[in-house]
């Protein structure tokens, strides 16, 4: 193909997603993490959802991640593992690379939160209790089988343990991943220290911080990834650092539901590999990368910090690209074009507007509007997008699928959504006592 009027990049990785989520574009706005997962993620009632509607729903998150030149995504799946076989069909259906990581806890919602229960009916709180999360065995035998069923990460499609985060699960679960993920050769997934809250009832629950619990049970290693690591201490920071974790950036999401700034820039300056991810859909309401990369570039100018350690376009390109192939358990494959990798390749139409006039090919990627010039898709040496067009689904027939269904799965889920709203009030008054206390960091920005 003659590429002369293109820019040809490599790929990004996605290194933090949630398809399950892509049903929900839109739905809320002004609910920190907290109360946001009260509606989102339904404690109670949660609806189930058939095989079609969960493969449409993934095709959905999966056009926008293409077309904004994301050839790699970290899929934090919540859901049962009937919704594995829908999940990988539709990205090997798209040729998105995939890193499947199955979602999971083992302790009670109202274990998990700082709630005041004053405020929370007695018999909703007997019906939270009721309501057993499955155990490690389970979690475990679950993940043995997708293993086996769909782990092939020559053909593109891997799959990983993933603990929802570790003020949501015991000992025995997290240890059972990091043993699990050894024997098997693995990553590990785990959102760590997103909001204030999670600090705080990381205090409580282990008399330290969330990192130092996970450090002394053996927890931590070079498999690891932790989503948002926006709370991280001074100490904290050394440790991910001596222990080789991975955090993953998900700036557009910590700005939408208030959870603060990620020290990305102290991340860097202590040597710990950062990826980028655009993280669910409700959350961002979106899944373009090109959108995220330039929040990346952007956001940290606002620290009062030297203007040399803001991250700058070639600093946030890194983070999407080599960055990210660490996080999605491929360093050598991914995220350079060099002899050897992956021929994930992404073209970008220099006659663009994007890049008229032609300045600085790098800076201009970065900080522009840079979906727009994204004309071609090589995904493993295949063309996924060409000349603009999705080459391996009928992308018309699935946005009218997406539009027809799209209104009654969400009608699905009032019932959660009441239940959320009895549970909001209480919520909030935790989240408030939170943002209250002191956890030895400041991440967001006073007045």
């Amino acid at each position: 193909m003659d590429c002369t009027r293109f820019a040809v990049v490599p790929g990004m990785v996605n290194a933090h997603a949630h398809s399950n989520e892509n049903w929900f574009r839109g739905l809320w706005d002004n609910l920190p993490l907290e109360p946001w997962m009260l509606f989102s993620y339904p404690v109670l009632a949660a609806p189930r959802q058939s095989a079609e509607e969960i493969y449409v729903r993934t095709l959905l998150g999966g056009i926008e991640m293409l077309r904004s030149g994301a050839t790699t995504v970290v899929d934090f799946l919540y859901d049962t593992d009937d919704a594995l076989e829908p999940v990988v069909r539709a990205y090997r259906d798209l040729g998105l690379r995939a890193l499947i990581a199955i979602g999971m806890g083992d302790r009670a919602y109202h274990e998990t939160v700082v709630l005041d229960e004053g405020l929370v009916s007695r018999s909703l709180i007997e019906r939270l209790e009721r309501e057993k999360p499955p155990s490690w065995d389970e979690w475990a035998d679950l993940t043995r089988d997708a293993v086996e069923r769909f782990h092939r990460p020559e053909e593109g499609i891997s799959i990983c343990p993933a603990p929802s985060g570790p003020q949501r699960c015991t000992d025995e679960l997290l240890a059972g991943c990091a043993a699990l993920a050894e024997e098997l050769d693995l990553m590990i997934h785990i959102h760590v220290l997103e909001t204030r809250m999670q600090a705080v009832s990381g205090r409580r629950m282990y008399g330290r911080t969330l990192p130092e619990h996970m450090d002394s049970i053996g927890f931590l290693s070079p498999r690891v990834c932790f989503e948002h690591g926006v709370w991280l201490t001074p100490s904290d920071i050394e440790l991910v650092r001596d222990r080789g974790v991975t955090i993953v950036h998900n700036p557009v999401s910590n700005m939408k539901l208030g959870s603060g700034i990620a020290p990305v820039p102290e991340l860097l300056r202590h040597g710990v590999n950062v990826a980028l991810g655009t993280d669910g859909m409700s959350s961002n309401d979106g899944n373009d990368m090109f959108a995220t990369l330039k929040t990346a570039a952007l956001l940290h100018k606002l620290l009062e910090i030297d203007y040399e350690e803001w991250l700058g376009a070639a600093q946030t390109w890194a983070l999407a690209t080599t960055g990210g192939a660490t996080a999605a358990g491929d360093r050598e494959g991914l995220g350079a074009i060099e002899a050897g990798r992956r021929a994930d390749l992404v073209l970008l139409d220099l006659e663009s507007i994007v890049f008229t006039p032609l300045n600085d090919p790098l800076r201009q990627l970065a900080l522009g509007s840079t979906t727009l010039a994204v004309d071609s898709v090589l995904v493993g040496g295949e063309w996924r997008v060409r000349d603009r067009r999705v080459t391996g689904i009928d992308e018309t027939a699935v946005l009218a699928e997406g539009r027809s269904r799209g209104a009654e799965v969400v009608a699905r889920h009032d019932e959660g959504f009441r239940i959320g709203q009895e549970l909001l009030a209480s919520l909030r008054a935790g989240w408030l006592e939170a943002m209250r206390t002191d956890v030895g960091v400041e991440r967001k920005l006073r007045p």
